[in-house]
């Protein structure tokens, strides 16, 4: 590790998140998180220590921010009843077409 290499490292159960931005934020980081609840952000984006130290602390409150969206849940939907008659109907027109593609009988 270089001298202007900063590693962060941030007690997770310090911050007094709730249990569902916690799951979140392990999502979010990924590898980033040890087993022990730390999470460890390396910056060296500059040349120097203390604006990589501004750039990891900066990295650090997005991810704790992304971590509390709740994303919105998936309402599971049916197709309606006329339109499953109208794609079965189409399918029948498709199968109409393709089947006049056929060999010709002279007979």
């Amino acid at each position: 590790m270089k001298p202007e290499d900063v590693v962060i490292p941030e007690d997770v159960f310090k911050l007094g998140l709730s249990p569902d931005a916690y799951e979140r934020l392990k999502t979010i980081a990924g590898s980033k998180m040890t087993s022990g609840g730390e999470l460890i952000i390396t910056a060296r984006r500059y040349r120097s220590q203390e604006a990589n130290r501004e750039d990891a602390r900066a990295r650090l409150a997005e991810m704790i921010a992304a971590a509390h969206i709740v994303q919105a849940k998936r309402r599971p939907t049916k197709p309606s009843r006329t339109a499953k008659a109208k794609r079965v109907d189409e399918k029948k027109g498709r199968s109409a077409v393709k089947a006049g593609r056929g060999k010709v009988s002279w007979d």
